[in-house]
């Protein structure tokens, strides 16, 4: 038998799906929960200046962020923030901005601790704390090795003891004169001590001298820098480069260039250290409302804020002949329009998803947890033509709001065994467990038996043991107790 062996080429057609970077960004921005949504969205906007955000979006957004930082203030009204349900194009605008103008807005734990630092500056003013450090022991620990004369350290140690928890003055240099009554060249020396500590920016009296201080730090400070601060710190904030480069007589791309380490820099320089706990609320994606006898679902803008491309920058690219401008803007108006339509596409999913559940679980919004039956993500997913992994991903640290209080959308997806023809839920027996103890005769309470066999009238069959799992689940205790406890 001869045997020969050859290679030859062949050609064929296969279909085979492969993940674009758009299509990657679209995944990554629907498994973002609000906090991680807004954080995405704003360092994309720090990135790209042609990008703006909706103004009542963004004012939705500083109210909730000024609660959140006053355990005293009171709740927002969870049915205010809410979008009519219609998916319109997505705005946003820069955080940098709104810290510079309402730096007491957002003095809670926030966004600002994951700016990106120039590589070759990182080691200048990278620095190690533990979630139990403060920065007030932080500092304190570098006061104690400082060599400065006893009178500037007592003034420094003064000093930290005041700053707020981002870093920041809270008395001014002549307001600490008067209260210690020691020289004002004295308390000078004492607040330049506590700048030069790490880390960079610590001590300073605005965002301004806080930005200042850091590039500083860096070898960077200069005097277009100086001019920037001074003039134009809001044109940063807002990306209108075009404007500074006018002013200064410079390309844009320079101008970029400043414009990008200065969003590299850490408007909180406190921010990573411990401190006191607040309250914090947890902002819904999605509200679930009964109108007119029907269930509507909405969307949350003051976490999910729309964007859109600013005019000028629309009006710049018609009338502009220089090839760089033009490249520039094009290349970061593609990647904007990009970025509205991966949030636009989340929106319809959450909704769509959300939608589903209701009408899946309208008993829950009826009665209640009583009320919820078995549903799993496939069976959410088949009925809508997506996935499973769509809904997982949007079921991801998303929350909605209803009559009912709020619930993560992974609480209505459960796999749990349903009792006979019911549909019901381990979680609907035990409201029903529940409900039976509260309403039992505390002479008489009743037995795990008992309960099973009343829950057996209502046409659902559920064993003693299962009773028992249940009850002690939630925390009660056996009849015998119970009846001791009268």
């Amino acid at each position: 038998m001869d045997l020969t062996f050859g290679q030859e080429l062949n050609t064929e057609q296969i279909q085979q799906l492969s993940l674009t970077p758009e299509m990657i960004q679209s995944l990554k921005i629907l498994r973002l929960g609000g906090e991680g949504l807004l954080e995405y969205i704003f360092d994309a906007i720090e990135e790209n200046p042609v990008l703006e955000v909706n103004e009542e979006d963004l004012a939705d957004r500083q109210m909730v962020a000024a609660v959140e930082n006053d355990s005293e203030a009171e709740a927002p009204d969870p049915y205010s923030d809410f979008d009519d349900g219609s998916i319109d194009e997505l705005e946003n605008g820069s955080e940098w901005y709104n810290y510079y103008d309402n730096p007491a807005i957002y003095d809670g734990d926030d966004r600002y601790g994951d700016y990106s630092y120039d590589s070759d500056y990182r080691d200048l003013y990278e620095y190690e704390s533990t979630a139990e450090e403060s920065l007030v022991e932080h500092l304190n620990g570098q006061l104690e090795i400082a060599e400065a004369p006893f009178l500037v350290k007592a003034v420094a140690d003064y000093i930290i003891q005041t700053l707020d928890d981002n870093g920041y003055m809270t008395l001014t240099v002549s307001d600490i004169e008067k209260e210690l009554s020691v020289k004002r060249e004295t308390v000078e020396e004492g607040l330049a001590l506590v700048q030069s500590f790490d880390p960079a920016g610590v001590g300073c009296a605005d965002l301004s001298e806080c930005l200042e201080l850091q590039l500083k730090s860096i070898g960077k400070w200069d005097g277009s820098y100086a001019y920037i601060l001074e003039n134009h710190t809001v044109d940063i904030a807002r990306n209108r480069l075009h404007r500074i480069a006018r002013a200064m007589g410079l390309k844009l791309s320079e101008i970029q260039r400043r414009a990008e380490v200065l969003r590299s820099l850490e408007p909180k320089p406190g921010n990573g250290f411990s401190a006191p706990e607040k309250l914090r609320y947890i902002i819904p994606d999605v509200k679930v409302k009964k109108i007119e006898g029907e269930y509507k679902v909405f969307i949350n803008r003051a976490s999910s804020p729309r964007l859109s491309i600013r005019e000028e920058y629309h009006d710049m690219m018609d009338r502009e002949n220089d090839r760089e401008v033009r490249s520039f803007l094009s290349g970061h108006m593609g990647s904007a329009g990009q970025l509205i339509r991966a949030l636009k596409q989340r929106d319809e999913t959450i909704l769509r998803v959300t939608e589903e559940i209701v009408r899946r679980q309208k008993d829950f919004f009826e009665r209640g947890p009583a009320g919820l039956k078995r549903m799993t993500m496939k069976e959410l997913a088949d009925a809508i033509g997506v996935h499973e992994s769509t809904v997982s991903r949007t079921a991801n640290d998303k929350y909605l709001l209803c009559a009912q209080g709020v619930y993560e959308l992974r609480y209505f997806f459960t796999g749990a065994v349903i009792f006979g023809d019911s549909g019901m839920t381990s979680e609907s027996i035990k409201v029903m467990i529940s409900k039976m103890i509260d309403s039992e005769n505390r002479a008489h309470p009743m037995s795990d038996r008992s309960i099973a066999e009343a829950i057996h009238i209502t046409g659902v069959k559920v064993s003693r043991r299962t009773v028992a799992k249940y009850r002690e689940e939630l925390g009660i205790p056996a009849s015998s107790i119970r009846r001791r406890a009268e």
